[in-house]
């Protein structure tokens, strides 16, 4: 390795504004050096760098394939989100390329966010809101169609990082916690917050609030679709801040649309942005945010800081942590 090692950043505008760039650029770890690359920049551009790249960093950052292969420097692609379903992660295998997420960086805001729209949807938050704003004081009106979280059965659906974050933030809430992963987790963490792993079937239908949080898969795609849907109770909601094929689309619309669910929050869809001709507009039911869950100013100063730290342990010989894929080096 070179005597300054170099830090490629593979990022777009669109999703990273100038002061995180200026972050970044702050933190860089002695010894390395940043370079930028935007992730519309010239083909020809693209190639050259990365070839020239020691660590990658990438938000969202997507390198193709031949430019995978042409990265014979590369030690390390640190991905700055938690997903990663549009990386070619059999490319980076092939070049012994190991890649890693953020690490649950953005797990804290994620859970908060799913709070939220839990309330939010519990409350009518956004009708309460915008009637005011219209000259309309509803009051007592909608009283009936409102619920408390207050002991609740919560289930959550992905018990990773962030599912258990939530977990943690709706133990204030007194509710009774289920969860469903292929991986169960530990004894003591189960203790600890009061969590009983259920099958995907028995949590359906028993939660008052089912909260997605698992990575785009095969297996996670569409599953919860119309016949997870139909075995939900009438009065419970859903919440999905994962990703939107999480979630069949068009099963969920119709499931609110007839009560066969009580309501949903949503922050990430099939297609973003959003079609603004998406019935879910017109649902009343439903409250819906532009997938901004997991991005917050204190998010990134995470993610850059667990990103340059692991990129730290690899220039040192050790291991990476978070790894999702790839080759092992």
């Amino acid at each position: 390795m070179s005597e300054h090692p170099t830090i490629v950043f593979l990022y777009s505008p669109r999703y990273v504004p100038q002061q995180i760039i200026d972050m970044a650029t702050a933190q860089v770890p002695a010894g390395f050096r940043l370079e930028l690359l935007e992730q519309d920049a010239p083909a020809e551009l693209r190639r050259e760098t990365i070839a020239q790249a020691d660590f990658l960093l990438g938000y969202p950052g997507n390198p193709s394939g031949p430019e995978i292969a042409a990265a014979s420097r590369l030690k390390l692609f640190q991905v700055l989100s938690a997903g990663y379903e549009w990386l070619d992660l059999a490319a980076f295998q092939h070049a012994g390329i190991p890649v890693a997420n953020n690490g649950g960086a953005n797990a804290p805001t994620v859970a908060e966010h799913a709070l939220l729209l839990i309330l939010a949807v519990y409350k009518k938050l956004p009708l309460h809101h915008d009637s005011l704003h219209q000259g309309r004081w509803l009051g007592l009106q909608e009283t009936l169609g409102m619920r408390e979280f207050r002991a609740k059965t919560l289930g959550i659906v992905g018990f990773g990082r962030i599912g258990r974050q939530l977990a943690r933030l709706a133990s204030g809430f007194e509710t009774t916690l289920r969860y469903y992963d292929t991986v169960r987790a530990p004894a003591e963490l189960e203790r600890e917050l009061g969590a009983t792993a259920l099958p995907l079937d028995e949590l359906l239908g028993e939660a008052d609030v089912v909260s997605v949080h698992t990575p785009l898969t095969d297996h996670t795609r569409g599953i919860i679709d119309a016949r997870a849907l139909g075995l939900m109770k009438a009065s419970a909601i859903l919440i999905n801040t994962s990703r939107g094929p999480v979630v069949d689309e068009p099963a969920l619309i119709d499931a609110l649309r007839t009560g066969q669910i009580a309501g949903a929050g949503l922050d990430v869809f099939a297609a973003e942005p959003m079609p603004t001709d998406s019935p879910l507009l017109d649902l009343d039911n439903v409250v819906v945010t532009p997938h901004i869950a997991g991005v917050t100013l204190d998010t990134w100063a995470r993610r850059i800081s667990f990103g340059f730290a692991n990129i730290q342990r690899v220039a040192a010989g050790q291991a990476a942590e978070s790894i999702i894929g790839g080759g092992q080096g």
